[in-house]
């Protein structure tokens, strides 16, 4: 198995398989109780704006995978950690499914590709792309942490 054979094998099943640490991220989400996602017990971040952020993190991927040199995120600004206050179950379903549609992007791009674009410069950064999507899945579980942390909070 080559180096990104080996990320996308690890964003599947990170995303909606069976990893090795518990719960995939589809999972958890879908375990979510809506009427919590907006709770913020311990900092100003909810469920929903931890969703969000992951969801911007992956667009951002997206955008320099297509080679946009432009597409930024500014640490800490409002397209890193964008306020999201969901209004009903719908609103929460339709969080869930702008995550299922990055991944699905996400993997449709790289299904194309070979280990090179791990080598390969990200359009208006320094760095390659190697670093960048080696990290999505654990950004992803870093934040699934948070998560659950937050909906066990609310079950209490």
């Amino acid at each position: 198995m080559g180096k990104l054979e080996y990320i996308i094998n690890d964003l599947e099943v990170c995303f909606d398989g069976k990893p090795w640490y518990g719960d995939s991220v589809m999972k958890k989400l879908d375990a979510v109780d809506w009427q919590c996602v907006n709770d913020q017990d311990y900092s100003n971040k909810s469920i929903a704006v931890l969703l969000q952020h992951m969801i911007n993190w992956r667009i951002f991927v997206i955008k320099k995978l297509q080679g946009d040199a432009a597409y930024d995120i500014i640490i800490d600004e409002l397209n890193d950690w964008t306020k999201v206050q969901v209004k009903n179950e719908q609103e929460w379903h339709l969080l869930k499914q702008e995550i299922r549609n990055t991944q699905k992007e996400l993997l449709d791009l790289l299904a194309n590709s070979t280990d090179e674009i791990l080598d390969k410069k990200v359009p208006g950064k320094k760095y390659t792309f190697g670093p960048i999507l080696q990290s999505v899945a654990q950004h992803d579980i870093y934040h699934l942490g948070q998560i659950a942390m937050l909906n066990a909070k609310s079950k209490s």
